[in-house]
């Protein structure tokens, strides 16, 4: 299987995270998830309204105005596979 957890599980992407992770009790992997949901969140939102987080995103460089919400992303996909990981050792244990 090539999804997150099992990569990170087998030393790949993200596996210091895992490590980190797979040694904290259940209520700090559940602290986590809902930190990351909230970060999630935000970005998703700085992708709908970047000139709320940016004062004169309307005047950057164009360049700059299409690779703010192209890292924005980034940092989403990030989150979910770090999310996947934390839901991963809950399964894992059991929950």
């Amino acid at each position: 299987m090539n999804d997150p957890y099992n990569v990170a599980k087998q030393g790949g992407k993200h596996s210091g995270f895992y490590n980190e992770y797979s040694k904290k009790p259940d209520s700090q992997i559940q602290k986590g998830i809902e930190s990351i949901n909230k970060q999630i969140s935000e970005h998703q939102d700085k992708i709908r309204n970047p000139e709320k987080y940016i004062s004169k995103f309307d005047t950057l460089d164009p360049r700059q105005q299409k690779a703010l919400p192209d890292k924005w992303q980034g940092d989403i996909n990030r989150q979910i596979e770090q999310k996947t990981i934390l839901e991963g050792i809950l399964t894992e244990r059991g929950l």
